[in-house]
């Protein structure tokens, strides 16, 4: 009998792991509108957390602008965050977990379809009398 079902337990699993896996795939938010930072961090984050400065990259004297590239997904949570420039890939590290907890007021529909933001977070890493210090540095 268990051999019997066992064909059929595992075309099951198959197909719940497939399905999972187009749902995850779906590419989130279709409807991207770009939101200039300045605007974004003033009117819209409800949660902010500043980068902490990596203490290698502050041994080793890195200093400069990261910048991080965001989605904000219908909710306002950020659900993608990569590196657009940074000094070293310890400070483009410290940006994007830091941008991973950000949340901002949830964006609005637009002619009935639910939209996501799109947008950047600068920080400036600076280094003043041996402690680094890290600041909002927005692009626009």
């Amino acid at each position: 009998m268990i051999k019997s079902i066992l064909p059929t337990a595992l075309f099951l699993a198959f197909l719940i792991l497939f399905v999972n896996n187009s749902v995850l795939a779906q590419k989130p938010c279709p409807f991207r509108v770009p939101v200039g930072e300045s605007g974004l961090r003033k009117y819209k984050a409800t949660k902010r957390v500043e980068p902490t400065y990596p203490e290698a990259s502050l041994k080793n004297n890195v200093t400069g602008r990261a910048v991080v590239e965001i989605l904000v997904d219908e909710s306002g949570k950020v659900t993608e965050a990569k590196v657009k420039e940074a000094p070293d890939q310890l400070t483009g590290q410290a940006v994007v977990d830091a941008a991973q907890q950000w949340e901002f007021q949830a964006p609005p529909k637009v002619q009935g379809r639910q939209v996501c933001y799109e947008s950047t977070l600068s920080f400036k890493f600076e280094i003043k009398s041996g402690k680094g210090k890290v600041s909002d540095d927005p692009i626009n």
